[in-house]
């Protein structure tokens, strides 16, 4: 007796299984990928924290988030930002660098992988501000002024407390695919302040845009340094 062959029809039904099984896996795997990524974006931030704890015990403050304060802090007003993008955590990588009172005080794992520690507005701190001298960092690239990046490659966002209760400030964010993001002291204080309590996070608030890339100044799928508000109602 001959053999029979498949029918088109019961091949595009098992193309069309295939193609189903595939999508659903698709979907579970892509979800395990994201999990893991905050997971990672997650551990960044508590890194930090306690890099950020260990320079405030020192220090007897949290970072300053922006240059011209941290010039104060260390005996220089006149350190600056060149092309404000990126200020925020540019200030706060610059300061745990120092060597000054038993630094640094950033993870050296953390600060030394190339995936991690960028620059992606390819700034320096001016040469007339003399970091090194004031900050006591590194030779070489002590002068660059980097970013620690999240999974999806874009810059935290860092603002210390008295910065951000003083107001005033706007810089940019330039992301891993070349956009930008405006980040503005009205927005900033609007979003960052308790729905409830009214007050702020303690100390600094340092968050990641999550997955969507989207700033959402702490809400939304953004991944925080302080407990999540669930929603602006509650």
């Amino acid at each position: 007796m001959r053999a029979r062959g498949f029918t088109l029809i019961e091949i595009l039904v098992v193309v069309a299984i295939i193609v189903l099984l595939a999508a659903v896996l698709l979907v579970s795997f892509s979800g395990v990928f994201s999990k893991s990524e905050n997971a990672q974006a997650q551990a960044t931030i508590e890194t930090l924290k306690s890099n950020i704890a260990n320079f405030e015990t020192r220090w007897g403050i949290a970072p300053p988030g922006n240059l011209n304060d941290l010039g104060v802090l260390v005996g220089y007003p006149g350190l600056s930002d060149p092309n404000n993008e990126n200020t925020g955590i540019e200030a706060m990588v610059l300061a745990l660098r120092s060597r000054r009172e038993q630094g640094p005080y950033i993870d050296a794992p953390l600060f030394q992988n190339d995936k991690r520690r960028t620059n992606l507005d390819i700034d320096t701190v001016l040469e007339s501000a003399c970091a090194p001298n004031y900050l006591d960092i590194e030779d070489g690239t002590a002068r660059d002024l980097f970013e620690i990046v999240d999974p999806w490659g874009n810059p935290y966002v860092y603002i210390d407390i008295k910065t951000l209760q003083m107001g005033g400030f706007a810089y940019t964010v330039t992301l891993g695919n070349g956009g930008t993001v405006n980040i503005n002291a009205t927005e900033a204080q609007d979003s960052l302040r308790h729905p409830v309590t009214g007050s702020f996070p303690t100390g600094y608030a340092l968050w990641s845009f999550g997955e969507d890339g989207v700033n959402d100044y702490g809400r939304g799928d953004d991944i925080t340094s302080w407990p999540k508000y669930e929603s602006t109602d509650e």
